[in-house]
């Protein structure tokens, strides 16, 4: 990710997370699959191989305790085996261009990293993202990276592809695989 004279940065957001890279990466890659947090929804506009365009609503806290449902539609694209990017097209942060990489650090653990750029240009824009918007993103993906590193760790503990004990120590049972993203 090349920035852009005047563009601004984001990250990187890091979560350690207890559970094989690859079983997070297909949590991370499926796309509006699987139970989502109130509020919050994904809806595939489109769909050409690894690459998608996707409506995306997130539950956004502002300051003053507010909080908004924010639409994007962004352009998906997925690098297996450890890279989801996204390029907003249309919403309130369009020409965002964010990634997620997982970082296997062992065979049952990983690192999830977050980095983005945003082509803030004109000194009201970057004051803004700075104020306003960097605070916001930075927020919801600590909340996203919580809820993938939770629903991981309890899904690694009833794998059946991914066997062994996980890095929490609970055992196996024959619970089937199911996941969503972002």
């Amino acid at each position: 990710m090349r920035l852009a004279s005047g563009s601004q940065k984001i990250g990187p957001i890091v979560d350690e997370v207890g559970a094989p890279a690859q079983l997070v990466y297909q949590m991370v890659a499926a796309i509006g699959q699987g139970p989502q947090r109130p509020g919050e929804r994904a809806e595939i506009i489109e769909r050409e191989g690894d690459q998608l365009v996707v409506d995306f609503w997130t539950a956004v806290s502002f300051p003053l305790g507010r909080k908004r449902s924010v639409r994007t539609r962004e352009l998906v694209r997925l690098r297996p085996p450890d890279r989801v990017e996204y390029t907003h097209l249309d919403g309130p942060v369009r020409g965002l261009v964010e990634a997620i990489t997982i970082e296997p650090m062992g065979e049952r653990h990983c690192r999830l990293v977050y980095r983005a750029t945003y082509p803030a240009a004109g000194l009201l824009r970057r004051l803004l993202f700075r104020l306003l918007t960097r605070p916001a993103i930075q927020q919801a993906m600590e909340r996203h990276f919580d809820d993938v590193r939770e629903r991981a760790e309890l899904r690694a503990a009833r794998s059946r592809l991914f066997p062994g004990t996980p890095a929490g120590g609970v055992g196996i049972d024959a619970a089937t695989e199911s996941g969503h993203a972002r």
